[in-house]
């Protein structure tokens, strides 16, 4: 009995349970109040579910929840009971939406920059959290410009009719600029390195152009891993830089920030190994790598042999082999173990080569430029190639050279992309120079005729002093043959101030490559030239050379081009050789030998400038009795030879007359350091130190050489090619000036 009534009891008691526990799962959810906002807004926010265990505790956290989302100004929660379980009702207040958004106080930075920043829109409702990041974003942009104390406040104004207008207030402050950047810890390196890999510059006297000493976090964070990598690259592989200290003046002015470096110790390379598919001679691959072992182990060097590495495969065909390098540290013995792990994969041919995006170009001007054709075995060094041939066509203002695989292992497709640039000028220009004063300038040019790469000039120039006329006609494939031919006619007037030289004449040329980088050439010229207007007290070889005499004469030459970009130099040389023989078989009054070495080098440099190098050395002597014309002799001084010079002002003058009157030899030394000053519109500056003489005798002409420096400006306009430039003679003689100022326009660089 006592058993019965036990059981009894216990039912009841877990039936009360059950019952309990049926009546706290909550049966539904609803939202009310709840207008231009959709419902779901507020159920994805909470994570009370339906048949869920009602818990107070949980509720609460998903009013925090829903208010956190910025759109209601006002929430509650509503519960009761039914047979069924708990209603729960969340009772929301809706912001109002945003009639209209104000910035005030803004003078320094324009109100369409702040409203880009902005994450709140008119006509939007009024989300508090959006408010706060908008405030955040217009103090982090008033920081980008060199306003860090900028302080950024908002007022909310309601309205009739349940709407709020929104106010940014901005209190702008003095720009701040960074005034110094220190370092501690650097031993090995010295400041002036480090702060050279740096983006973030301090205050200088062309900030005001440049932009320098403004403060950009995010530059700020790279800076702190371009100082890793700088160590990186001399030996340091444990270095350790700490976040930058930022310290700004107490009247927001000055910036200063401190780098704290943790350098470590320089580590050498220990074992340099190759794994997988090796497929060329170890000990020849060896000699080729940056990375020896024993040297300090540098990280550029170490990117620069996978790339070698790499290309030697491409070379081999194997368009997408996958090259791994490993390293091991070891830090008891301070060594870096190198292992370059090869997976070749397929030996790959090209399978269909596109030309996309050339609408007026035709094909088969962009196909002549590749070193390869449909069927023809991988390889990077002719892509490379290639699109270096097809950038110095000048016919694109970009392109590039993409491959595709596709669904064979050992094919590829190859689209070659151009971007199309114009190709025809007209341009009227005014110039003045120091020689030549006032200078006209008129061209019009069209360097891709119809597409098919044909090119033609027209220039003149006119001048108180000269007179210049000239026709070109280029055929870089002759009947499509790997044969260039151009045709110029040309007239020429230039006043001296005792005589009057002018001429009239054509030329024909004809070239071909021997390699790709190496041309030939042979040019027929014949020209007629009077020397006119003599005056009484010119010198006796002016005198002589009254008349109308004529050139007819061929030149042959080689010229050597591994010049990246014939309009944008940074790296390559640029080398001729030509030897020019007039008159004697061919025929015509003037008899003369003129021979010319010229090399030049393009260095690249960092932050894209440019070191460039150039040796020029000529002479011409007279045969059969004759004497060198004065026309044809060098004429030392100007734009193109020693700059700080009048024309022809750095070789022989007439002893009577001090005329400039050329000279049979000229030597000429030409430096350039090239640099950006505002890359999206073509704009460069340089500064050039020049040494040349034009000379007659031999002896001691070395000594005398005469030097000059300066600077210009280089603009590769609509119009084309443009140089400003001021030089300096270093060793003025009486009647020379100190500075001689040149313009040129029309000509590559």
């Amino acid at each position: 009995m006592k058993k019965l009534v036990f059981l009894l009891v216990f039912s009841c008691i877990i039936c009360t349970f059950a019952f309990a526990a049926e009546n706290d799962r909550i049966a539904k959810i609803d939202v009310i109040g709840n207008e231009r906002i959709d419902k779901g807004v507020v159920t994805n926010a909470i994570k009370t579910r339906e048949g869920d265990v009602y818990d107070p505790t949980k509720t609460g956290e998903d009013l925090k929840s829903i208010y956190r989302t910025g759109f209601f100004s006002d929430v509650m929660v509503d519960v009761k009971d039914s047979e069924k379980g708990k209603i729960i009702t969340f009772v929301v207040v809706e912001r109002p939406p945003v009639s209209a958004i104000y910035i005030a106080g803004n003078k320094k930075v324009k109100t369409e920059d702040i409203r880009d920043k902005l994450k709140i829109k008119s006509g939007t409702v009024l989300n508090t959290e959006k408010v706060k990041e908008s405030v955040d974003e217009i103090r982090k942009l008033y920081a980008s410009k060199g306003y860090y104390a900028a302080k950024v406040n908002y007022e909310i104004n309601q309205e009739e009719g349940y709407r709020a207008e929104l106010r940014f207030i901005v209190e702008e402050p003095q720009r701040a600029y960074v005034r110094k950047i220190t370092f501690t810890g650097n031993r090995s390196l010295k400041a002036g390195k480090i702060k050279g890999a740096l983006r973030t510059r301090e205050k200088g006297v062309f900030s005001w152009f440049t932009g320098s000493g403004i403060l950009d976090e995010e530059a700020l964070d790279e800076d702190r891993k371009q100082i890793e990598a700088l160590y990186h690259d001399n030996g340091h592989v444990r270095v350790k830089v700490a976040a930058p200290d930022i310290k700004i003046s107490p009247d927001g002015k000055s910036i200063s920030i401190a780098f704290k470096i943790d350098e470590g110790n320089v580590y050498k390379i220990g074992d340099v190994d190759f794994k997988g598919d090796i497929a060329f001679d170890q000990t020849e691959i060896r000699k080729k790598l940056k990375n020896k072992t024993g040297n300090t182990f540098r990280s550029s060097l170490f990117q620069e042999d996978v790339l070698m590495l790499t290309d030697i495969y491409q070379d081999m065909g194997y368009a997408f082999v996958d090259i791994a390098p490993l390293t091991g540290i070891n830090d008891e013995t301070k060594t870096v173990d190198i292992s370059f792990d090869i997976a070749k994969g397929s030996e790959v041919f090209f399978n269909r080569i596109n030309i996309v995006g050339n609408t007026k170009t035709r094909d088969k001007v962009v196909r002549r430029e590749l070193k390869f054709a449909e069927g023809d075995r991988y390889s990077s060094s002719k892509m490379k190639e290639s699109k270096r041939r097809l950038t110095n066509t000048t016919y694109f203002k970009n392109l590039d050279l993409k491959t595709i695989k596709t669904d064979e292992p050992d094919k590829v497709n190859l689209d070659v992309l151009v971007e199309e640039k114009p190709t025809g000028t007209l341009s009227l220009g005014v110039g003045y120079s120091t020689y030549e004063k006032i200078l006209l300038t008129g061209s019009v040019s069209q360097e891709n005729i119809f597409g098919t790469g044909k090119k033609v000039y027209l220039d003149a120039s006119l001048s108180s002093i000269a007179r210049l006329y000239n026709i070109t006609l280029v055929d870089p494939y002759i009947f499509d043959k790997n044969l260039s031919t151009s045709l110029n006619v040309f007239n020429t007037i230039r006043y001296f101030d005792t005589y009057t030289y002018g001429g009239t004449g054509g030329s024909f040329t004809v070239s071909r490559p021997i390699t790709d980088y190496l041309r030939a050439a042979l040019r027929y010229r014949f020209e007629r030239i009077s020397v006119t207007d003599i005056t009484d007290d010119a010198g006796s070889f002016i005198q002589e050379q009254a008349g109308t005499k004529s050139t007819s004469s061929v030149t042959a030459s080689l010229t050597r081009n591994t010049i990246d970009d014939i309009l944008n130099p940074s790296i390559g040389v640029i080398a001729s050789a030509s030897l020019e023989v007039a008159g004697g078989p061919f025929m015509a009054d003037n008899n003369f030998i003129k021979g010319i070495l010229s090399y030049g080098r393009y260095f690249p440099l960092k932050w894209g400038t440019a070191l460039f190098l150039r040796g020029t050395a000529g002479t011409v002597r007279q045969y059969g009795g004759t004497t060198v014309p004065v026309y044809e002799r060098f004429y030392v001084g100007g734009i193109s030879t020693v700059r700080g010079f009048r024309y022809g002002e750095a070789g022989p003058t007439d002893p009577a007359t001090d005329d400039v009157i050329g000279a049979q030899n000229e030597l000429i030394f030409n430096s350039e350091l090239i640099f950006p000053i505002y890359k999206p519109a073509g704009l460069k500056g340089v500064v050039f130190f020049d040494y040349g003489k034009g000379f007659d005798e031999m002896n001691g002409f070395f000594q005398s050489l005469r030097p000059a420096a300066g600077f210009g400006v280089r603009w590769f306009s609509p119009m084309g090619p443009i140089r400003l430039e001021l030089g300096f003679n270093l060793n003025r003689k009486s009647g020379e000036r100190g500075t001689v100022f040149d313009f040129s326009m029309g000509k590559p660089f």
